[in-house]
């Protein structure tokens, strides 16, 4: 929690160094600690571990960013479109649910919280496709992109309200159907997001 802390109120900066001894010191925990901290949040995609090098906060640059954000968009769309046709009033009052828990993150401007939420809004889509291998691909390409787009967010101290509206575009592109139709809206998801972010999202 304290190093999660440090990295969204820009104590720690994307690409900052993290040495477990000094960190162990600085903390008065144990090295152990440390590591097995170091390790959750590499699994949220908040720090990158290097064997026989070191740990550093996340770091992306703008070409991969750029990259991230291009696969995703392609991947995500094929999910939704197999997802669209399977489901039911009950998937739509879960996502809903979601939909509600990333409006109150936002609200509350909360940085982490916000990036995971969202992050559980668009895992339900992946995972109504229900192609496991789509699934596993986009968790893989997404949660460094959710956690480093977070970082920026927080160490910019960034107004979360816009993010919300593009994912209600979504659920009514899903609700509808139309292939056409989910495309621009992913698209218009994608576009809001550069926007929120000044250009990297």
């Amino acid at each position: 929690e304290s190093l999660r802390s440090a990295i969204f109120t820009g104590q720690l900066r994307p690409g900052d160094p993290l040495r477990e001894m000094h960190l162990a010191r600085d903390l008065q925990v144990s090295q152990t600690t440390v590591r097995e901290a170091l390790v959750q949040l590499e699994q949220v995609g908040l720090v990158v571990r290097t064997p026989n090098i070191g740990t550093q906060v996340t770091k992306l640059s703008p070409q991969e960013l750029t990259e991230r954000v291009e696969l995703r968009m392609l991947l995500e769309e094929v999910a939704a479109n197999q997802a669209a046709p399977t489901m039911t009033e009950e998937h739509f009052t879960e996502l809903g649910r979601r939909l509600d828990a990333l409006g109150d993150a936002i609200a509350r401007n909360a940085y982490f919280e916000e990036a995971q939420a969202d992050l559980h809004f668009h895992r339900y889509i992946w995972e109504r496709s229900g192609n496991r291998t789509l699934y596993r691909t986009l968790d893989q390409l997404a949660i460094p992109l959710f956690a480093f787009v977070s970082i920026l967010r927080g160490a910019s101290r960034q107004t979360l309200k816009d993010v919300v509206a593009s994912h209600e575009g979504i659920v009514t592109a899903l609700r509808r159907g139309d292939p056409e139709i989910i495309r621009e809206a992913f698209r218009q998801h994608f576009r809001s997001g550069f926007f929120v972010l000044g250009g990297v999202s």
